[in-house]
């Protein structure tokens, strides 16, 4: 019974809130940012290309509301990667054990195996940064 009152607190605070991602509430807070970062942060996607360069670590960071799958160097320079499982049309997330099983079978068969898990691939997102600014994002669909 304890636990009532700051579960009531975190709906109402939810509810009051529009349920607001930290980027969106960066985004309506910076209203002066270009328009397609702004898109980034309010929505969470970040688009192949320039579209990102100029945000900083931090607002990539609020705009994915994760960490990073990996960090790496290429050429020198920091790059974040973002590995993100899409839903199925069935609702069964890319990692489900269903999923697991369906391409064990091609690998036993023998067969290609097919990471497009009914047709809503995987999204790997990279993103390169010159000191603590991006500078670029590469995004790959799928066959990861």
């Amino acid at each position: 019974m304890k636990f009532t009152f700051p579960l009531l607190l975190l709906v109402a605070t939810c509810v009051l809130s529009g349920c607001t991602t930290p980027g969106q509430a960066y985004a309506r807070q910076h209203p002066d940012m270009p328009a397609a970062q702004l898109q980034i942060l309010r929505t969470g996607k970040i688009p192949d290309g320039t579209a990102i360069a100029g945000m900083t670590q931090e607002q990539v960071k609020l705009a994915m509301t994760m960490d990073p799958t990996q960090y790496i160097k290429v050429d020198g320079h920091d790059a974040w990667v973002y590995v993100q499982k899409k839903l199925t049309s069935n609702g069964i997330t890319s990692g489900s054990s269903e999923l697991e099983r369906r391409d064990k079978r091609n690998r036993d068969s023998g067969e290609p195996e097919d990471h497009s898990y009914g047709g809503q691939p995987e999204t790997k997102t990279t993103v390169y940064f010159d000191g603590d600014v991006a500078t670029k994002a590469e995004v790959v669909n799928g066959g990861l």
